[in-house]
């Protein structure tokens, strides 16, 4: 997780609706070669399973259950 990344200048609105036309940002000046963006993906990856998919499987099979593909 990175947080400078996303460089947003307000706070969230109630829906979240992504845009580059919005002006409430601002350009990173970070630059992230393909390697890097790689290992980050791969670590958030198993972040994300080993926190919140494998302790709330269960609720998340029962929750997408409701939302046909």
């Amino acid at each position: 997780y990175r947080p400078e990344i996303y460089n947003a200048n307000s706070a969230a609105g109630k829906s979240y609706q992504p845009s580059l036309k919005h002006q409430d940002y601002s350009l990173t000046r970070i630059v992230y070669d393909r390697e890097e963006r790689s290992q980050l993906a791969i670590e958030q990856g198993r972040f994300v399973e080993e926190h919140f998919i494998k302790p709330y499987q269960a609720i998340l099979e029962q929750w997408s259950a409701n939302y046909p593909l």
